[in-house]
């Protein structure tokens, strides 16, 4: 597991490094790990689960993930019910996306 955790780690760096410098920035600017992280005492989410939450949110910014599959890509890595994960991406743009963008 790990050896494929840094094959996607190498290629999140790798889409990062083509995203335009006014992308990098805008990312850069939002704390979006820790708003994640905060997740664990207010949605009760596993360890496991933000990881996966960040891994999927990651690959997002990257164009790495379509946005039309993220919600299905949480759905099936986090294990959590369809409608939770429909509060989730609503909460992550909310308080991720939308300050990006």
């Amino acid at each position: 597991m790990d050896t494929t955790v840094d094959l996607l780690k190498i290629k999140i760096d790798k889409a990062k490094e083509t995203l335009p410098e006014q992308s990098k920035r805008s990312i850069d600017a939002i704390d979006w790990k820790t708003v994640i992280l905060g997740m664990r005492a207010e949605k009760g989410y596993s360890y496991a689960q933000l990881e996966d939450l960040e891994l999927e949110t990651e690959l997002l910014l990257c164009g790495l993930l379509n946005p039309e599959e993220y919600p299905k890509e949480l759905e099936r890595r986090m294990g959590i019910p369809r409608a939770q994960v429909d509060v989730l991406v609503n909460e992550m743009n909310e308080k991720v996306f939308k300050k990006i963008r």
